[in-house]
């Protein structure tokens, strides 16, 4: 992945506007974004909380999140509506012989959500994905969120395996998380 793709995707900007009229932008994240996040989250319901793998309600994660920045890391893509970030998702990148791999991963505020706006961002993301040459992309989703799920394999992501008792809710009732991947590039049938 060529340094110039980078600076191309620090540089990226969608603007959709909705069939309800609602403007959306989504971008990079960036270190002047540390206050939208952290309102995004404080707007979050507990039970999305629980479901996270670090705890965005704590300003220091967020505050340590937009420090670190680093987008051949992580590629934080946030949408903004009427000025006030309203979602996150991210591409996590692999490593050594990961490195072909990405790991996506998705908030969105509930005032938004059904509104077509996690699919958008979703959908950037395989492009993204697509651009700095990664070949698979991953999504792991508790088995009951079921139209989470649906629609991510609308998406093309194919439901790959589960793995039971994957995540733990604060009360120690285990979840099973849906490993769903999207082949960018499919070698099936190759030998």
């Amino acid at each position: 992945m060529a340094d110039d793709i980078w600076t191309q995707m620090a540089r990226y900007r969608q603007i959709k506007v909705l069939p309800s009229g609602l403007r959306v932008l989504l971008r990079p994240l960036n270190s002047e974004d540390t206050e939208g996040l952290v309102d995004l989250f404080a707007r979050a319901d507990p039970r999305d909380l629980e479901r996270m793998r670090s705890n965005p309600a704590d300003r220091q994660v967020v505050e340590r999140w937009v420090s670190n920045l680093d987008l051949k890391k992580v590629f934080p893509l946030i949408a903004i509506v009427n000025n006030r970030i309203i979602g996150e998702a991210t591409i996590e990148f692999g490593e050594q012989f990961q490195r072909h791999l990405g790991w996506t991963w998705i908030f969105l505020d509930h005032e938004f959500r059904y509104q077509g706006i996690g699919t958008l961002m979703l959908k950037t993301l395989k492009d993204i994905g697509c651009q700095v040459g990664l070949h698979q992309l991953h999504a792991l989703i508790p088995a009951d969120q079921i139209q989470l799920i649906r629609a991510t394999e609308h998406l093309g992501f194919k439901n790959e395996f589960t793995y039971r008792d994957y995540s733990m809710l604060p009360n120690g009732h285990t979840l099973d998380v849906v490993v769903l991947v999207f082949y960018i590039v499919d070698h099936i049938g190759e030998f």
